[in-house]
């Protein structure tokens, strides 16, 4: 396949010139297994259980089944493994998960048997890797796209504005072409580009990625709740949530046919967000056996801010002097702020307590992702990036089960697993399909579905002090897109790197005390 300097595609443009796309409202939205050792060994099915804060995280509900006031910390030890077309560079890392404090006060008049009181501070996601990604040949080049995504531009355009950056509303990444020489004006046109000429038609190039992601989400949560006769529970949480993100990403092309020629981009993105959630939720004990529950989590909304910087280095090209053409740089100090939604969720669930000896758990998580919603800090909607969510997301489901058995009073061993739906519609993923990413940032990764296979056992070492371990065997295959595979004339752009396996082992140990 041949490279095609006519590529046609339905270009995104989000309301500001460097703003957050669809992908990266999915990365702030979507969460992983969290909670206790014991709630996780258990695959996270603790919906309709409850006497665990990973119950009560889920369910409300599960604070009034406690009859004892608890302190339970969490630790765990995360070794990632990426297999396939990329290469795994982060190693083990240690992080303190979960703080959690229940005070349980007992009624003496009335029905209302309890009421509690609870606080958990718990990390949702983390969402620290490093990959790096390359191919020795590929036959479309990203001055391609970036030729699409300036085409309608008119030329007179590049000189009678002087601050791009700031004041003309141009896309940040058709600047630094320009700028860096990597586009041209296509002759006898006044709004249409062409590749660098040193990037002759049917000539390919050799593609590297370097990406390093850091951060977390960290949920406050103060909840409330109640047990009513020993057959009917609720309760309710307000949470407060922090996001960090930080990407530094190094994108490099080499031309293959003019020896030492090419370019690479340098993008750094830091985002920033605090958020308020309200969660509801209910338990129903019709019998000694069976417990059924039901819970709602509201959307979290949140106040973002992002920082973000790009840098364009020339190699072999030159300007319009003839002289090699230099490094160009977006504003150092550049920053957006914005208000974003995530989706809320419904979680349905259902657990048998056979004797005193074995539990049986099993939850379903139904979250519509295309209900995110991405704002300006004025409260106005970016219509075009919402709209690209609703046509590109759907729908999902998670199914959590969970066993338990006791095997002594003192000894317990528990087996688990789950599974959650990727969130995309099937046409994200089809050839021509535009993809927003945030900014100047080309790449983006599709996660397709995961699965977690845990385990784990519990050890009572006296009435009050207990201590969990569980093991949590996180896959999913992701797709890996250097930029969009856009199309023109029957030929697709050439920019797919391939499907990789993401693996995840995590060890966790929790403490606790009742009294």
């Amino acid at each position: 396949m041949k490279r095609n300097l006519l590529f046609v595609i339905v270009l995104f443009a989000c309301a500001l010139s460097f703003g957050q796309g669809e992908i990266d409202a999915y990365r702030y939205s979507s969460s992983d297994l969290s909670g206790t050792a014991r709630g996780q060994a258990m695959g996270g099915a603790f919906g309709a259980l409850g006497g665990d804060v990973t119950g009560v995280a889920i369910n409300p509900a599960g604070i009034g089944i406690y009859r004892s006031s608890e302190v339970v910390a969490n630790m765990s030890l995360t070794s990632p493994l990426i297999q396939g077309a990329t290469n795994r560079e982060s190693g083990t890392t240690f992080s303190f998960d979960n703080l959690s404090y229940i005070s349980y006060y007992p009624l003496v008049k009335g029905s209302m048997l309890s009421l509690n009181f609870g606080f958990n501070y718990n990390r949702i996601k983390s969402f620290d890797q490093r990959y790096s990604a390359s191919r020795s040949t590929m036959n479309s080049s990203l001055t391609d796209y970036i030729v699409q995504l300036t085409n309608g531009i008119s030329h007179s355009t590049w000189d009678s504005n002087n601050d791009l950056y700031n004041n003309s509303g141009l896309p940040w990444l058709s600047i630094l072409g320009w700028q860096g020489y990597l586009i041209n004006p296509l002759s006898g046109t006044n709004d249409a580009y062409t590749t660098y000429p040193i990037l002759l038609p049917g000539e390919q190039v050799s593609p590297s990625l370097m990406v390093s992601e850091k951060g977390k989400v960290e949920s406050y949560d103060f909840t409330i709740g109640s047990n009513i006769s020993n057959r009917f529970y609720w309760g309710a949480t307000l949470s407060i949530t922090e996001l960090s993100y930080e990407m530094s990403s190094t994108y490099d092309e080499q031309f293959l046919e003019v020896k030492g020629s090419g370019f690479s981009l340098n993008n750094y993105l830091q985002t920033k967000g605090s958020g308020i959630q309200m969660k509801a939720g209910v338990i129903f004990r019709p019998t000694d056996v069976l417990r059924l529950g039901i819970s709602y989590h509201s959307p979290v909304w949140y106040t973002m801010t992002d920082y973000y910087g790009a840098q364009v280095t020339p190699r072999g090209i030159y300007d319009d002097n003839g002289a090699l053409a230099t490094k160009v740089s977006t504003p150092s100090d550049a920053y957006g702020s914005y208000n974003f939604r995530t989706p809320g969720s419904w979680t349905f669930s259902a657990a048998a307590i056979l004797g005193a000896q074995a539990i049986l758990s099993l939850d379903y998580e139904n979250t519509d992702y295309s209900a995110m919603n991405l704002k300006d800090s004025n409260g106005n909607d970016w219509k075009d990036a919402n709209n690209k969510i609703n046509d590109d997301y759907k729908n999902t489901s998670m199914v959590r089960a969970g066993f338990e058995f006791r095997f002594t009073p003192q000894f317990s061993g528990r087996v688990g697993y789950a599974w959650a739906q990727n969130p995309y519609r099937q046409n994200i993923t089809a050839l021509g399909e535009d993809v927003a990413t945030a900014g100047t940032i080309p790449h983006y990764v599709l996660s397709n579905s995961a699965n977690y296979i845990t385990a784990g056992f519990g050890f009572r070492f006296t009435p009050q002090f207990y201590g969990d371990f569980a093991l949590v065997l996180r896959t999913q295959n992701d797709d890996l897109y250097y930029f969009q595979p856009v199309k023109g004339d029957g030929i697709a752009a050439d920019s797919f790197q391939g499907t990789y396996t993401n693996k995840t082992l995590k060890g966790l140990v929790t403490l606790g005390y009742r009294f």
